[in-house]
C-alpha cells in the first residue's frame, strides 16, 4: 500500500511539472500580443530623446494613454488558474511594473520639459524592469522546467 501511495504521489508531482511547463509555454505565446505595446513604447522613447525635436503635451498624453492601455491589458490576463506559483508571481511582477510606470507617468507637474523628462523616465523604467528582470526570469523558468522547442521570452524591440 505504501509503495502505491509513493507511486501515486510521484505521478501527481510529475504531471504538475508537465502542466506547469505547458502553462509557461502558453504564457510565452500570450506575451506576443504585448509586443505592439513594447514597439510603441520604444518608438516614444526614441521620439522623446531625439535631439532638437520639440514635444507637445498632446504627444506626452499619447504616451500616458498608451501606458494605461498596456497596464489594463496586462492586468486583464487571468492567472488564477496557474498551477505554478513562480509563473503567477512573475506575472504579478509584470503587472506591478506596469502600474509603477503608470504612477510615474501620471505626474503632470511642471511645464512640458519637466513632463517630458518624467514621461521618458517612466518609459525607460518600464523597459528596464521588463528586459532586466521579467524576461530573464521567464528564461530561467524555461530552463528550470526544461521546456523544449524554440520558446524564448520575447525580445524588446529596437
Amino acid at each position: 500500500m505504501r509503495k502505491l501511495a509513493i507511486l501515486a504521489l510521484a505521478l501527481v508531482l510529475g504531471c504538475s511539472g508537465v502542466e506547469e511547463a505547458a502553462e509557461l509555454a502558453s504564457y510565452l505565446q500570450t506575451l506576443q500580443r504585448f509586443q505592439p505595446y513594447n514597439q510603441q513604447i520604444q518608438r516614444y522613447i526614441n521620439f522623446f530623446e531625439a535631439p532638437g525635436r520639440p514635444v507637445s503635451l498632446t504627444e506626452l498624453e499619447g504616451a500616458r494613454t498608451l501606458l494605461a492601455e498596456y497596464a489594463r491589458a496586462v492586468e486583464s490576463l487571468n492567472t488564477s488558474s496557474f498551477r505554478g506559483d513562480d509563473l503567477r508571481e512573475a506575472h504579478n511582477f509584470y503587472v506591478l511594473t506596469c502600474q509603477h510606470a503608470q504612477q510615474l507617468i501620471a505626474d503632470t507637474t511642471g511645464g512640458p520639459r519637466q513632463q517630458l523628462r518624467t514621461v521618458t523616465f517612466a518609459l525607460h523604467t518600464l523597459r528596464a524592469y521588463v528586459t532586466g528582470r521579467f524576461y530573464p526570469g521567464l528564461g530561467v523558468m524555461l530552463t528550470h522546467k526544461e521546456v523544449g522547442g524554440n520558446l524564448q521570452p520575447p525580445a524588446w524591440p529596437e
